[in-house]
C-alpha cells in the first residue's frame, strides 16, 4: 500500500492586530457628507413666523404642490409669504405675478385665525384665487385623533 503524504502546504496571513486607536475622521467626513445630503433632500414647509390661532379640524392631505402662504392674523391683517400686505388688490396683484405663473403645480395655503374678526376677508381670498383659477388650501391644526397635513414637493 502506497503512504500518502499529508503534509499540505500551511497558508499564513499576514494580517497584524493593530493596538491602536483607529481613525476617526473618515467616519466624521461621511457622517457629515450624508447629514447634508439628507438636508437637502428633505422635504417642509416652512412654518410662518406670524402666530396665528388655527382652528382643528380631522383632516388628511397630501398635496404635490408649490406652496405660498397667505396668513390672516387676528386683528385682520393680511400676509402674503411673511411679507404685509395693505388691501386685496395688492394680495390679487402678487398672485398674478408670483401664483398664477405657476400653472397647475401652485395653490396658495390660508392660514386665518380662528379669533379673526373679518372671516369675510378668508371668504374674498377664497373668491379671489377661484377668479384667478388658482387652488387654495385651508390650513387648520389637526384634532387629537386626526392626522397632520403633508406637502410633497415634486
Amino acid at each position: 500500500m502506497p503512504m500518502r503524504n499529508n503534509i499540505s502546504p500551511r497558508i499564513r496571513p499576514r494580517v497584524k492586530l493593530i493596538k491602536e486607536f483607529p481613525e476617526l475622521l473618515p467616519f466624521v467626513s461621511v457622517f457629515f457628507l450624508l447629514t447634508v445630503f439628507f438636508m437637502m433632500g428633505s422635504s417642509f414647509v416652512p412654518v410662518s413666523g406670524i402666530p396665528v390661532n388655527l382652528p382643528t379640524a380631522k383632516i388628511v392631505g397630501m398635496y404635490s404642490v408649490k406652496k405660498y402662504i397667505v396668513t390672516i392674523d387676528r386683528h385682520g391683517n393680511i400676509y402674503f409669504n411673511d411679507m404685509i400686505v395693505e388691501d386685496l388688490n395688492q394680495l390679487k396683484s402678487k398672485l398674478l405675478t408670483d401664483v398664477a405663473t405657476q400653472g397647475e403645480n401652485a395653490a396658495i395655503a390660508i392660514r386665518a385665525d380662528m379669533n379673526t374678526p373679518q372671516y369675510g376677508t378668508v371668504a374674498q381670498i377664497l373668491s379671489l384665487a377661484d377668479e384667478l383659477k388658482i387652488n387654495v388650501i385651508l390650513l387648520a391644526r389637526p384634532a387629537e385623533s386626526g392626522r397632520q397635513t403633508n406637502f410633497l414637493d415634486n
